[in-house]
């Protein structure tokens, strides 16, 4: 274990250090010299040494070789102690640059330094800490949201059939409509349930899902799906960009519901008369990009900001005709991040925008 010492006892030793050094280099390459020349000329007289002495002791060249050879020493010490405190200054900027703990086999010696990296050691310990909480505790609220999911499913499937069942049947007016009321309830309350299901299982790690496609293909299988749902219900314009038929690993059916999560809000959001829908995909080197537009509706600031979680609703009363509880977006924002992609919005040419970029895993 390396020796550690305060910032002053680096101080003291430097200047020991100094010291010690000027002091050798004087006799090494001043006064070994002069003892040299004055065995040299011993059988001179002691007058003509004792002037020699004094003029090489005294002679303003002396003082200029002192004083020079004074600031090298000084200098290259001081640049010495400026690398060293530099060095571990930076190895305590990088450790505070991590959430987790990092090994690093590199040693402090400087004590204040190594008090410092102790304390950012605890903090990041506690940050972890908290993210294995935080991690515990959404695992737990997603298995109880699947479970309950799962649990509604069944006697869900019962009311909708029976109202189903019923409706087909020939009723007074006033029941007709009741049964009506239960169906349409009913529909909503799966679709409700189906989007609970879908994003729980978004935080479970299913390989079995993700597979290698051409990027072609996915593209197309997309455009079905988007032609389906909305037609008659807006105009969409398709704008295809794909430069290189690469594959790509992605979870297929993760990136249509999530688009086709987008879709349907822009179509059920949007107060233009002539609703118009532009979906343009893209790819880069690393991403593969879809931008989502359409006319007549705009994002909340706290959208655009991406405060997106699970149950948020824009519309607080709750009473939206097409209100979907957050769930939607919540699934596409995970989709994304599951993908190392991004999910951004924006209001761009009186209309909204959403772009989802998803990373192109290749094996």
């Amino acid at each position: 274990m390396a020796k550690t010492r305060s910032y002053n006892q680096l101080i003291a030793i430097t200047a020991l250090k100094i010291f010690l050094e000027f002091m050798l280099s004087i006799f090494i390459l001043y006064l070994i010299p002069l003892l040299t020349v004055s065995v040299e000329i011993q059988f001179i007289n002691f007058e003509f040494i004792n002037n020699l002495t004094k003029t090489v002791f005294f002679n303003i060249f002396s003082w200029i070789y002192i004083s020079i050879t004074f600031i090298i020493i000084v200098s290259l010490n001081m640049l010495k102690l400026l690398r060293l405190i530099k060095k571990e200054m930076n190895l305590v900027y990088t450790q505070s640059l991590w959430i987790l703990p990092q090994k690093n086999n590199e040693k402090l010696t400087l004590k204040e330094f190594v008090e410092t990296s102790i304390h950012i050691q605890k903090m990041q310990q506690k940050i972890q800490n908290m993210i294995e909480d935080e991690k515990t505790q959404k695992e737990e609220l997603i298995f109880k949201i699947s479970s309950a999911s799962h649990d509604l499913k069944t006697p869900l499937t019962i009311i909708k059939g029976n109202s189903e069942l019923l409706l087909n049947m020939q009723q007074e007016q006033n029941k007709q409509q009741y049964v009506t009321d239960i169906y349409n309830a009913s529909n909503k309350l799966e679709n409700y349930i189906n989007l609970l299901i879908n994003y729980s299982k978004t935080f479970y790690n299913d390989k079995i899902e993700w597979k290698e496609y051409y990027i072609n293909d996915v593209v197309e299988t997309i455009l079905q799906e988007a032609f389906f749902i909305t037609n008659k219900r807006a105009n969409l314009e398709v704008i295809n960009n794909i430069k290189d038929n690469i594959k790509v690993k992605i979870n297929l059916n993760y990136i249509i519901r999530a688009i086709l999560n987008i879709l349907d809000n822009a179509c059920n959001y949007s107060k233009a008369k002539d609703k118009i829908i532009e979906l343009k995909i893209e790819n880069t080197k690393d991403y593969l990009v879809f931008s989502i537009w359409n006319n007549g509706s705009e994002f909340p600031n706290e959208i655009i900001n991406g405060s997106i979680k699970l149950f948020h609703s824009q519309n607080k009363s709750r009473t939206s005709k097409y209100e979907h509880y957050g769930i939607g977006l919540a699934f596409t924002k995970r989709v994304a991040e599951i993908h190392k992609g991004k999910l951004s919005f924006s209001n761009i040419k009186n209309g909204a925008k959403v772009v989802l970029s998803v990373k192109n895993q290749t094996t």
